[in-house]
């Protein structure tokens, strides 16, 4: 009996030590880098990476360096490193590099000797060949990133809170846009979907219908405003209306960008008419 009492607690013991480095592996972030979250303190062990962590530690500079660049624009210099760290890490996910073929095999060593050179000498700032030979060994085949985030183009739709991100996928011409959201209660943040997701929302659907039978979202970003301060019940609130095309047109809001309701809307060259109350 007793033994078996130590055993359970061994277990128990083993149990609570596996959570706890679980935690600390989600805490960190992916790979064996991740709890770098500055690309000079990373590059300072870069003599010590092995052959078999090279993955995680290229990707992890990819990703850093990348946030960084953001930063450094001046619009963007409220936002918190951690969340351009983690917007770059959504847009430009770790790309799986076991199943590499030839020739991307090759670009990834001609890429890895480029890149020995800069961090052995320490050349890493603002430097265009490195990140251009950064890239090449994150993702050899070019197929996997939308690699261009324009900072210029990143607009802030609500001070400190909501930013629209453009990035373009230079392999198929594709853009496309992320809304990053900053909730600042929860000292937390999130890539939203700004247009309602329609098996989520019915009802905020069937509304719209209800009043413009034929309404089509625009892709253009749309422009978004914060509620009455002064209403507690108004004041968490985010009004979206999408771009204007000089034809029926509505508004909508949310408090947590899941969840949507109608707020107001217009037929082309008509007044607004407000389904809750009238907005300015």
């Amino acid at each position: 009996m007793e033994n078996e009492n130590i055993n359970y607690k061994k277990m128990r013991r083993n149990i609570t030590i596996l959570f706890a480095l679980l935690s600390m592996t989600f805490a960190f972030g992916q790979g064996k880098y991740g709890k770098y979250l500055s690309s000079k303190k990373l590059a300072m062990v870069y003599k010590s990476v092995k052959d078999g962590d090279k993955d995680d530690f290229y990707q992890q500079y990819y990703w850093l360096a990348k946030a960084e660049q953001l930063k450094t624009y001046p619009h963007l210099k409220d936002v918190k490193p951690k969340v351009l760290y983690e917007f770059v890490k959504k847009v430009n996910p770790q790309n799986p590099t076991k199943k590499l073929d030839a020739r991307g095999k090759e670009l990834r060593t001609t890429a890895e000797l480029s890149l020995n050179q800069y961090f052995k000498n320490k050349n890493l700032d603002n430097n265009s060949v490195l990140m251009y030979n950064l890239e090449t060994y994150v993702d050899p085949s070019k197929g996997q990133y939308y690699t261009k985030v324009d900072a210029e183009k990143i607009k802030e739709l609500v001070p400190k809170e909501l930013y629209a991100f453009n990035s373009n996928n230079r392999n198929t011409g594709e853009d496309k846009t992320y809304y990053l959201w900053i909730n600042k209660e929860k000292d937390d943040f999130n890539i939203v979907d700004i247009i309602p997701e329609e098996k989520e929302n019915k009802a905020f659907y069937a509304r719209v219908k209800q009043y413009l039978p034929s309404y089509k979202f625009s892709k253009y970003v749309p422009s978004v405003k914060k509620g009455t301060k002064t209403d507690r019940t108004d004041a968490d609130y985010y009004y979206i209306m999408p771009f204007e095309q000089n034809t029926d047109n509505i508004e909508y809001k949310t408090k947590d960008f899941k969840t949507f309701e109608l707020s107001q809307y217009r037929k082309a060259g008509d007044e607004w008419k407000g389904v809750e109350k009238p907005r300015k």
